[in-house]
């Protein structure tokens, strides 16, 4: 809660003073007035007994008028005070005042509120999805015992020195009853439609007000009608605007079934940057390059070979013709061009020049007869022409080893390096563990260890009434269970007593441990659906190994039956 003096405007109701707390409420010291609105004040306080600063809140006196009112507020009272989250502000002690108010005496935060902070300027994109995903776990543990908020809005979400979200004033809380009711309450800009309709509500309430957060936490301003796209504020994906449209759909069918899978989708698009235009840059520019490249190739492939043995004829010639002396014999060479028939006959009129020296010189002719014979197996060694003039040839032969990365990669492969070669998959994975954690129904332990803890006192009071020879087996159950070391089977040595304990012990166990494989296995299937999504989205943009290493971890996801970490899902995902 904010430590700032309240803005200076009209009280809503008769508001006590500080003075006027301490006398009402003599067990607590009362420091200063830190808020107030329609619905009741907020005081910090000081508990003596423990001292702690706590923050105690205040109903107008109307209500304790009210006895309807005074029963339910007993009932969500007790029902608040169970809400025991790391997101959620903790509920001490409530009651009512010898002049009628109802209070609630709350863990006290030092911080701000999520209004303060948008009044203040921007807020990063990261830190934005930080605390909607926090508000998102603390929505999911009140959801899953059965409690909706009813007025989730910026200033009921405090944030700590350390960027932690706490869920404050369940002041309208009501139990998931879905069904309608004649007063709705809540705060207009994020009360969903069924509330402002008097329909049965349900989580799904919730999840409305959060998307409208996220909203405005984004682009400053809660959204108008019709609501305009988040990009036009700000420079992110427009993945965002998909996300805020499911959440705050109109119809509750439409929406998020779930908190969980609400933070999903969130996580899921928190890497994949802050604007859109970048992964339309990267897509385009690898087209326009790659046919001039290819260019060259077919240019090669259409020149036949006949041609080029003819043109290799034709050079050689030419290059003889320039290197002999005699001018007579020039028109020879023109006759050579012609047809093979021709060119014998050429070779023929040396006989009838024999009185003179041209007979030397005809028989260098024969010379080139002997390249003409040459030329018939020349057609095959056509690098000679290649080497002349298509010298950028040979470069892209090159890539044409490129296909070498073709070796696929195995399961155990692609996860082995899951942290450093996919941050989005890790952060996403981070996120279902820390769901897990702090979800009671999935995560065992700590009931299993509120259960050990009362298995041993009962232990402990059967060895008074056991005989000493008997009480071995007593004191083995009791060092095992206080170890967390695997419990002995029973046999006939063990007394009757530790007998009915140890079955008793058993069923509630497996109680808590089947409840917990329900939970368990409804979180991670809510989860997998966003991944499923991640892997197709994926696909689609070429990134082969990121989509398979998407679709291993989502199916490795459904089928642990532990604790969903990092280093569980690549054991599983490497068998699969």
């Amino acid at each position: 809660m904010s430590d700032e003096t309240p803005h200076a405007h009209p009280l809503p109701f008769d508001v006590p003073t500080v003075e006027e707390m301490n006398a009402l409420l003599p067990q607590y010291e009362f420091r200063k007035l830190a808020a107030f609105g329609g619905m009741g004040a907020v005081y910090r306080a000081q508990q003596a007994s423990l001292d702690r600063p706590v923050a105690v809140k205040i109903l107008p006196p109307a209500f304790g008028k009210e006895a309807e009112f005074a029963d339910r507020f007993k009932t969500e009272a007790r029902a608040m005070a169970k809400l025991n989250h790391t997101n959620i502000v903790t509920v001490y002690d409530f009651g009512i005042s010898r002049e009628g108010h109802f209070y609630l005496v709350m863990e006290w935060v030092e911080g701000h509120t999520l209004h303060e902070l948008v009044q203040k300027g921007s807020i990063p994109l990261r830190k934005v999805a930080n605390y909607v995903m926090q508000l998102c776990d603390a929505l999911h543990f009140a959801h899953s015992h059965k409690i909706i908020h009813r007025d989730v809005k910026p200033g009921n979400i405090m944030v700590n020195d350390e960027d932690r979200v706490k869920v404050a004033d369940f002041g309208l809380a009501r139990p998931m009853t879905g069904e309608a009711e004649e007063n709705p309450f809540g705060t207009p800009d994020y009360a969903a439609p069924e509330i402002m309709d008097k329909r049965g509500v349900d989580q799904r309430a919730d999840i409305f007000a959060a998307g409208v957060v996220l909203y405005e936490l984004l682009t400053g301003r809660v959204p108008a009608t019709p609501r305009r796209s988040v990009t036009e504020y700000c420079p992110v994906n427009k993945r965002w605007d998909e996300i805020i449209a499911k959440a705050t759909d109109p119809d509750p069918d439409k929406r998020y079934p779930d908190a969980l899978e609400f933070r999903a989708h969130m996580a899921a698009a928190l890497t994949l940057g802050t604007s859109a235009s970048p992964l339309v840059v990267t897509e385009t520019k690898p087209i326009s390059k790659e046919p001039e490249r290819a260019e060259p190739k077919p240019v090669a492939k259409v020149l036949p070979w006949p041609k080029i043995a003819f043109a290799v004829v034709a050079v050689l010639c030419v290059v003889l013709i320039v290197f002999m002396k005699p001018a007579d014999e020039a028109p020879k060479p023109v006759e050579v061009e012609k047809p093979a028939p021709k060119v014998e006959k050429v070779a023929e009129a040396p006989p009838p020049e024999k009185p003179a020296k041209p007979e030397k010189k005809v028989e260098e002719p024969k010379k080139v007869e002997e390249p003409k014979k040459v030329v018939v197996p020349e057609v095959k060694p056509a690098p000679a022409m290649v080497a002349v003039k298509p010298a950028p040839a040979p470069a892209p032969a090159p890539p044409m080893p490129t296909p070498a990365p073709v070796p696929v990669m195995t399961s155990a492969e692609l996860l082995a390096k899951l942290e450093s070669a996919d941050p989005e998959l890790t952060q996403i994975i981070v996120g279902i563990t820390a769901s897990w954690d702090a979800n009671p129904d999935a995560n065992p332990g700590p009931a299993k260890k509120e259960l050990a803890s009362k298995y041993i006192p009962y232990l402990q009071k059967t060895l008074a009434t056991t005989p000493p020879a008997q009480r071995d087996p007593i004191l083995s159950e009791i060092s095992n269970v206080a170890n967390n070391q695997p419990l002995r089977e029973a046999d006939d040595t063990w007394p009757a007593v530790l007998k009915q304990l140890r079955q008793t012990y058993d069923t509630q166990m497996s109680a808590i441990t089947s409840k917990a494989e329900a939970a368990g296995k409804q979180l991670l299937q809510s989860q997998q659906a966003s991944i499923l999504q991640l892997a197709k989205d994926r696909a689609a943009k070429g990134d082969q190994d990121g989509a398979r290493r998407a679709e291993l971890v989502a199916t490795a996801l459904v089928q642990l039956t532990v604790r969903p970490t990092i280093e569980a899902l690549k054991e599983t995902g490497g068998k699969l």
